[in-house]
């Protein structure tokens, strides 16, 4: 690990241990108002995806396929994060319950349909493109390999800790106590963005380390 990459680990260490310590020490009010889906982390998270994808394009060259490819999914997960997906159907059209609603009119759910496709093409793509570089070609022992695992790791805890509560509450009727709630909301929220730093900092360095998109 060199210099810089000891330089990314500590903030991201001493950034892991604020958000430990703010359910401790925010009141109820002000905890709720950081961490909601207004709140400083959830814009933070969307500033993160965008400034990933500008990383792949200003740095990536040649930019081909793969570049493109990983720099539209994240414009695509900031839009999500934005509420893009239903701040024009006034529900989101990811879920089930969209196609299901008679209330929206067909061409509305054929066009969502459409573009739902294509995200999961585009992720299923990106997913192949690490995929193959981490396992089949043993990036993960190299720099922008192990950050790269890394964030998809970080990425991937997040989302679970996003829906873990509610699926441990009505599948199994496991409740969190107060406490480990404001826990689990943190991390969720705080966690969304760390996987952007450490996923822009992979990208960064594959240009003169080993390359996967370009």
């Amino acid at each position: 690990m060199m210099t810089s990459d000891r330089r990314i680990a500590l903030v991201l260490f001493a950034y892991t241990m604020l958000l430990a310590v703010l359910p401790v020490v925010l009141d109820e009010h002000t905890f709720a108002r950081t961490f909601s889906e207004e709140g400083p982390f959830e814009d933070l998270s969307i500033v993160a995806w965008i400034a990933t994808a500008l990383i792949v394009v200003v740095r990536i060259r040649p930019f081909g396929a793969r570049a493109g490819a990983f720099a539209l999914l994240c414009l695509a997960c900031a839009a999500r994060e934005a509420d893009w997906h239903r701040a024009f159907t006034g529900e989101s059209f990811l879920k089930n319950s969209f196609y299901r609603d008679v209330a929206h009119p067909m061409e509305e759910k054929l066009v969502c349909a459409t573009i739902v496709l294509l995200l999961l093409a585009l992720l299923l793509y990106v997913g192949c493109v690490i995929a193959r570089f981490l396992f089949l070609r043993g990036g993960w022992r190299s720099r922008s390999g192990g950050w790269l695992l890394t964030g998809t790791v970080l990425l991937v805890t997040s989302k679970v800790l996003d829906r873990l509560p509610a699926i441990l509450s009505v599948n199994y009727g496991i409740e969190f106590g107060p406490l480990l709630m404001l826990y689990a909301k943190a991390f969720e929220e705080g966690l969304e963005a760390v996987p952007l730093i450490t996923l822009g900092w992979s990208v960064w360095i594959s240009q003169f380390e080993r390359r996967y998109l370009s």
